[in-house]
């Protein structure tokens, strides 16, 4: 089981597995390729985690949470008077630039989905409580949304959909053009 996250080792750890996810995949990485890539130590690397999945599951964890941390950040220094279109502007752009490591998501769902069953298990639980805290957003700034989850829930879909476009440098996608379709859903 990997050690608390908090030593400068770590942090080296997760950095270059990230750097690393975003070019090569999960399957390519080997412990040897996160040593050299973080200036550490087989050694060091064992030290923190005992096996590779191990870190991947770190790397989803800090993924998530910091998704979560700058909107709830966001969303309480602007709870007072956000207007519906500002809230979907700022949830469907932070969910694509807070993931500039488009690749590095792609590659994990890909994990996901080619059978890596400890890794979707962890990836499901972070998006499960990344849910949440967009319903708790949706349910503020929609208040007569009958179905916030499932409000919630197709802005997640939404988000994915711009992070494979964003992955394979699709043309930009015009956030205006969908923050009025989505308003139309509602």
């Amino acid at each position: 089981m990997a050690r608390p996250i908090g030593s400068r080792s770590k942090e080296k750890i997760l950095s270059a597995v990230e750097k690393l996810l975003a070019v090569k995949g999960v399957k390519n990485i080997s412990i040897a390729d996160i040593a050299s890539a973080s200036g550490l130590s087989q050694g060091t690397i064992y030290y923190h985690y005992s096996a590779k999945d191990d870190i991947i599951f770190d790397v989803i964890e800090k993924h998530v949470d910091e998704m979560k941390k700058e909107f709830e950040e966001w969303f309480a220094r602007h709870q007072e008077g956000i207007s519906p279109d500002r809230f979907l502007e700022v949830i469907l752009s932070k969910g694509v630039m807070l993931f500039d490591r488009a690749k590095m998501h792609l590659f994990l769902i890909n994990e996901c989905l080619s059978g890596n069953q400890l890794i979707r298990a962890r990836y499901i639980e972070k998006w499960d409580e990344w849910k949440e805290t967009l319903t708790k957003g949706v349910r503020s700034v929609f208040p007569n949304d009958k179905d916030p989850d499932a409000t919630a829930y197709i802005l997640m879909l939404i988000i994915d959909g711009l992070l494979v476009q964003e992955g394979i440098q699709a043309s930009d996608w015009p956030l205006d053009r969908l923050i009025t379709k989505i308003k139309k859903l509602g």
